[in-house]
C-alpha cells in the first residue's frame, strides 16, 4: 500500500464532509448534550431516577446451602411464570468476587440455609432466610418473598402430615400477602386471652417475620416447625447511574453512526454518482480504497465518542479498559457497515440496510432477554458493546467484563474480514 495514495483518500473524505455538514453538525450535538448532561444531573440525583428505569426485578435467584425436601418442594411449586423469574442454585455455584456472592443489575436474591437440630447452639432446626434486595429498594423483591413465605407454609403443613399430625387449616392465601398480618394478628390475640386467663401458652421460640416477632408452637412429640430467621440486606453494588447510562448510549451512538450510518450512506452515493468506480480505476488499489475508508470513519467515531467519555468522566482516559472497549466496538461497527456498503447499491438501500439490521438485532436481543434464550445474545457486538462502555465510564469491571471485552473483539475480526472480501469483490462496482 502506498500511503500517498491513502492521505490523498482521506483528505478527499474528510472535505466531503466538510462541504456537507450534517456529520459534523451531529457531533457537535452530541458533545453538547453531553455537557448538558454533565452540568444539569449531579450524581447524587441521578441515581434514583436510574433504579427506576430498571423497572424492577427481573430474575430472582434463591441460592440454598443444600438440597432437602424444602428445596424440591419450593422448586416444583412454581407457575410457569415463576419458572422464568426464579432460578434456583446451590451457593458454591453462585458468581462470587472477591468471597461475595455477585447479583448482577436488575436481580435479587433469597439465600436460603438450613441448620438441623443437631447443628445447631439452641437444639432447635431453624431456615435460615436472607434477603438481597436492590440498594434503597426493600420492596423489589415483595413478590418473589411472598411466593417463599406461601411456600414454605405450605411444606410445614406436608411435613406435619408426614409425621401423622394433623396440622391447622391452610390460610386463604392472597397476592398482598394479607394472610401474614392476618395470622400474626390472631396469634396475637390467643396469647392476650391465655394472658387473661392466668394460661401459660405453649410458646417457647421466637420468629421473626418482616419485623414481627411470632412464636413457633411445641409438644411433647418435640419441634414439629423449624424455627425461621429472616435477614435483610441491601446489595453493596452502587445503584444504577443515569447519567453514566445515557453517556454510554451517546459513546455507542456515535460509534454506530459513523461507521454504520455514514460509511455505507456515502459509500453507496460515490458508487451511484460514478466516483466510486473512477476511484477504482485510478491507481489506488481496491486494498488502498478499503483501508482509507477504515481508518477515517472508525476514528472519527471514537474520536467522538472519546470526547462525550471525557465529558461524562474526565478520569477515564487513563483507563485501559475504555480504550480496548472502544476499539473493539469501533471494529465491529466498521465491519457491519463495510458489509453494508457492499451489499447495498443505492443511498437509498444503505440507510434502510443500517436500520434493518439495528431493528433486527434489536428485536434479537430483547427476544432473548424476555425468554431467557442463552448464547445467542453473543454473537451481537450490541450486546457487549453498552456492558464494557459503562462499566469503563463507571470503573467497575469485573472479571465477566472481560468476556464481553474479549466477544465483542472476536466479532470485530470476523466482520472485518466479511467486509474487507466483499467490498474488495463488489464493493467499488
Amino acid at each position: 500500500m502506498r500511503w500517498y495514495i491513502i492521505r490523498a483518500l482521506l483528505v478527499k473524505e474528510w472535505q466531503r464532509h466538510l462541504a456537507n455538514r450534517g456529520g459534523i453538525t451531529l457531533g457537535f450535538l452530541l458533545i453538547a448534550l453531553a455537557v448538558l448532561l454533565k452540568a444539569s444531573a449531579p450524581k447524587g440525583d441521578s441515581s434514583g431516577a436510574g433504579a427506576g428505569m430498571i423497572g424492577g426485578i427481573k430474575t430472582c435467584f434463591l441460592d440454598y446451602d443444600r438440597n432437602s425436601t424444602l428445596v424440591t418442594h419450593l422448586r416444583e411449586h412454581r407457575t410457569a411464570e415463576e419458572r422464568q423469574q426464579i432460578a434456583f442454585r446451590p451457593l458454591p455455584k453462585a458468581d462470587t468476587v472477591g468471597g461475595y456472592i455477585v447479583y448482577p443489575t436488575t436481580t435479587g436474591g433469597l439465600q436460603l440455609r438450613q441448620i438441623r437440630a443437631e447443628d445447631s447452639a439452641t437444639g432447635r432446626a431453624t431456615i435460615h432466610i436472607s434477603v438481597w434486595h436492590p440498594q434503597g429498594n426493600p420492596t423489589a423483591l415483595a413478590p418473589y418473598e411472598a411466593w417463599l413465605w406461601r411456600e414454605i407454609r405450605r411444606w410445614n403443613i406436608a411435613q406435619a402430615q408426614v409425621r401423622g399430625i394433623t396440622p391447622p387449616p391452610e390460610p386463604e392465601f392472597d397476592s398482598e400477602n394479607q394472610w401474614l398480618l392476618t395470622e400474626a394478628h390472631k396469634r396475637f390475640q390467643d396469647q392476650v386471652a391465655a394472658a387473661v386467663r392466668n394460661e401459660e401458652p405453649d410458646f417457647d421460640a421466637k420468629v421473626a417475620v418482616f419485623g414481627a416477632p411470632l412464636t413457633v408452637a411445641t409438644s411433647s412429640k418435640g419441634q414439629l416447625v423449624p424455627d425461621l430467621e429472616v435477614k435483610r440486606e441491601g446489595l453493596g453494588g452502587d445503584v444504577l447511574d443515569l447519567r453514566g447510562v445515557i453517556a454510554t448510549g451517546f459513546i455507542v451512538f456515535a460509534l454506530y453512526f459513523t461507521c454504520v450510518y455514514l460509511l455505507p450512506t456515502l459509500s453507496c452515493e460515490e458508487r451511484e454518482r460514478g466516483i466510486l468506480l473512477a476511484q477504482a480505476l485510478s491507481p489506488a488499489s481496491s486494498l488502498e480504497l478499503v483501508t482509507a475508508k477504515a481508518l477515517f470513519y472508525p476514528v472519527a467515531g471514537i474520536t467522538l465518542a472519546a470526547l462525550i467519555a471525557v465529558v461524562s468522566q474526565p478520569v477515564i482516559v487513563t483507563r485501559l479498559f475504555f480504550w480496548l472497549s472502544i476499539f473493539a466496538v469501533a471494529g465491529g461497527f466498521l465491519g457491519i457497515g463495510m458489509t453494508i456498503a457492499a451489499i447495498a447499491k443505492t443511498q437509498r438501500a444503505a440507510f434502510l440496510g443500517g436500520m434493518c439490521y439495528l431493528m433486527v438485532v434489536s428485536m434479537l436481543l430483547l427476544i432473548s432477554s424476555l425468554n431467557d434464550i442463552p448464547f445467542l445474545p453473543y454473537f451481537a457486538v450490541e450486546f457487549h458493546a453498552p456492558r464494557i462502555l459503562h462499566a469503563a465510564i463507571n470503573g467497575r469491571v469485573e472479571r465477566y467484563h472481560w468476556g464481553n471485552l474479549i466477544g465483542s473483539a472476536v466479532l470485530a475480526v470476523v466482520w472485518l474480514t466479511v467486509a474487507v472480501r466483499m467490498f474488495r469483490r463488489r464493493g467499488w462496482q
